[in-house]
């Protein structure tokens, strides 16, 4: 009989996009073709051209599970460009796009610009690199219209020192609850719950452990009422399978992890 550990495991299995499937082909070809075709429109005025996010942690979502899922992409312009406001960066990317991708919906998401295709999203982030005496920092468009400093692979050394000290159990965790989130219209920005998953403390946990850990410790502040009644609902679900799991009602229990996600095995 399936237990619920299996079925956890499984279910982020199929949440991974597979090294070898035809979807990363497709990203990938989709990615170094948009890479040709930026480096040709801005020429010498492109420093760098980063993919990085969810897609490079593998933490990523195929789209039948997440329409949303999309590919970030720093695009840093050289020294000579650090004189233009970042919202003269984002309408050169917008420009590019409509320019480039003229049959493809295009707008702009701060600090980013959108480039929805068919079958997937590129996310834009205009970026400077910015020299100081201490070295050269990576800054993107901030909120209030100005630079602010980020760290496009901090954070994935942060997850994947994590999900080693811990059994390889983070990542799974976070496709499996990032599933939840998108299959109830995100009570979370997308990285915001990666960044809650990975602060968290896995030690000795297995999928089962883990995934009813995480559910556990999802905080509530700052949520709107509608998005806390969506967290309450999943924490009473996690109470239910906890209950069939102490009656040894693997099935039933499993009943439940499949509602949760919204998945059919």
């Amino acid at each position: 009989m399936a237990t619920i550990n299996y079925t956890l495991q499984k279910i982020s299995a199929d949440l991974f996009i597979k090294y070898e499937s035809k979807e990363r082909e497709y990203i990938n070809q989709k990615i170094s073709n948009f890479q040709t075709t930026i480096n040709s429109y801005f020429g010498n005025n492109i420093n760098e051209i980063l993919v990085f996010g969810s897609y490079k942690r593998d933490t990523i979502l195929p789209r039948k599970f997440d329409e949303d899922s999309d590919i970030d992409v720093l695009v840093v312009f050289n020294q000579a460009q650090n004189e233009f406001t970042p919202e003269t960066y984002r309408s050169q990317l917008k420009r590019f796009a409509e320019a480039k991708y003229s049959t493809t919906k295009v707008l702009k998401d701060h600090p980013s610009v959108v480039l929805e295709m068919s079958n997937i999203k590129f996310d834009l982030v205009p970026c400077r690199l910015y020299s100081s005496f201490w070295g050269n920092t990576y800054q993107i468009p901030s909120k209030s219209g100005s630079w602010m400093d980020t760290d496009p692979k901090g954070f994935n050394e942060k997850l994947t020192s994590a999900n080693n000290r811990y059994g390889s159990v983070v990542k799974p965790i976070i496709r499996l609850l990032k599933c939840w989130n998108a299959d109830n219209s995100y009570p979370y920005a997308s990285f915001e719950l990666e960044q809650i998953i990975a602060d968290m403390n896995f030690s000795n946990d297995n999928y089962q452990t883990g995934f009813l850990y995480a559910i556990n410790n999802l905080p509530t502040n700052n949520l709107s009422d509608y998005q806390t009644k969506k967290v309450e609902t999943l924490k009473n679900n996690k109470d239910w399978i906890k209950e069939y799991l102490d009656r040894d009602n693997q099935e039933k229990a499993i009943e439940v992890v499949c509602r949760i996600l919204g998945v059919k095995i």
